[in-house]
């Protein structure tokens, strides 16, 4: 298992789990795209960072974060946003639905967790899901 190998198991999931219209993204597929150009509706999948959980001369537990972002654009009704909190709606539910409990392959389940707050910029909404799992790494002998 590579320390960020649940990247690649999110996305196939949400790619299964999602309409075909929906663009699943990573930070790689994002560097150098101006916002005004990234496809929407999309769910960016995003590393949040870690937590030891246990490390001893074997191996390490670590707890990672992961945030699924709903990213939909609506220019109706942009200074109350309510065009596009109704349009992520359905799409928070059916993320929801796709990672919570999910179990990742070598990973344990994913538990949802605190999230910041939707962001809002130029028409853009964005709205994280965050979620935890626990993997193993193996540490080298010495």
């Amino acid at each position: 298992m590579s320390f960020l190998s649940l990247e690649t198991a999110l996305v196939e999931r949400l790619k299964a789990m999602l309409p075909p219209d929906v663009h699943v993204l990573t930070a790689a597929d994002l560097a150098g795209v101006a916002e005004g150009s990234q496809p929407t509706p999309a769910v960016h999948v995003v590393y949040g960072g870690y937590r030891v959980v246990e490390a001893n001369s074997g191996f390490s537990t670590i707890e990672q974060t992961w945030y699924a972002v709903v990213t939909v654009r609506n220019v109706r009704a942009v200074k109350s946003g309510a065009g596009a909190r109704n349009e992520a709606d359905a799409l928070l539910d059916a993320v929801y639905a796709a990672l919570a409990a999910y179990k990742p392959p070598n990973a344990r389940p994913l538990a949802i967790t605190n999230a910041s707050k939707p962001q809002t910029t130029a028409g853009f909404m964005y709205f994280p899901l965050a979620f935890n799992s626990t993997i193993t790494m193996r540490t080298a002998a010495c």
